[in-house]
């Protein structure tokens, strides 16, 4: 079980009402070192940090964590699905390093940003439904957020060779393939 995991190590920023339990530091930010991740079901995405002053902290949600001072952004715009078992990989995909991505929000919004790693989930219910597995890519909106989207919530670029349009009509498989267990 990989209940918590590495991460790359990622100098960011934490909101400070999330280092005071909501009771004050609101619009105030501190340094940070994002190195790990903790999987837990029906919560949002968790890092740790080791913060300038040398205190590690547990537990710190998505929304907390950004690359530079910025205003918030509500929870719901931050990450799609809360995690989806106690077990996933975390891995900063090298074909995925530092690619510009656009991330469309529940509010049809596109906020550009950039890649920084990848939640592969594993071991636990829609983890392993073919139409439902959904990845949280970790992003750094260029105007700081962090947040935590699916594959079908963002348009990646790379002007070497990505063109046109996603088509409208495409759908999730919903098919398991096997040659030697139930289709």
């Amino acid at each position: 079980m990989n209940f918590w995991c590495d991460t790359p190590y990622i100098t960011a920023y934490v909101r400070n009402e999330f280092l005071h339990d909501h009771e004050k530091g609101k619009g105030e930010f501190t340094l940070c070192t994002v190195f790990g991740f903790r999987a837990e079901p029906m919560r949002v995405p968790y890092f740790q940090v080791m913060l300038e002053s040398g205190a590690q902290w547990a537990r710190i949600p998505i929304h907390a964590l950004c690359s530079k001072p910025c205003p918030e952004m509500t929870l719901l715009l931050t990450v799609w699905w809360d995690s989806f078992s106690r077990n996933c990989q975390v891995k900063e995909v090298a074909f995925l390093r530092n690619h510009r991505v656009k991330a469309i929000g529940r509010d049809g919004v596109q906020r550009p940003g950039t890649y920084l790693m990848t939640i592969f989930w594993c071991d636990g219910g829609w983890s392993e439904m073919p139409d439902q597995s959904k990845d949280h890519h970790i992003i750094a909106l260029d105007a700081g957020q962090w947040i935590a989207y699916p594959n079908n919530r963002l348009l990646w670029a790379d002007p070497s060779w990505i063109t046109g349009e996603v088509p409208k009509d495409w759908r999730s498989p919903s098919t398991n393939y096997s040659v030697e267990g139930m289709p």
